[in-house]
């Protein structure tokens, strides 16, 4: 299945502003897909201890993962990361 994953502020320069990747239907698995694909830094930006972070913020098609448990994706689903928000 393809999805889309789009990056935001910090990540954008890293990463580039998106990617499209196969995956196995499941936001954790196109998160490790795209790893597989962007190496160990992205790794290291959405996952600790082999689990989604919880400090970023991750929306599937608009949602927030932090408001709905979304597992399961659909064709051509849309993820858009951003790294954690700071402020002064």
């Amino acid at each position: 299945m393809k999805v889309r994953i789009e990056f935001y502020a910090t990540l954008r320069e890293k990463f580039g502003r998106a990617i499209e990747i196969e995956c196995d239907g499941t936001l954790y698995g196109a998160l490790k897909a795209a790893a597989e694909k962007l190496g160990k830094d992205f790794e290291k930006e959405v996952f600790k201890d082999d689990k989604i972070r919880d400090d970023r913020i991750i929306l599937v098609n608009g949602r927030n993962i932090k408001d709905e448990k979304i597992e399961n994706l659909n064709e051509n689903s849309k993820i858009a990361i951003f790294p954690p928000v700071a402020g002064g």
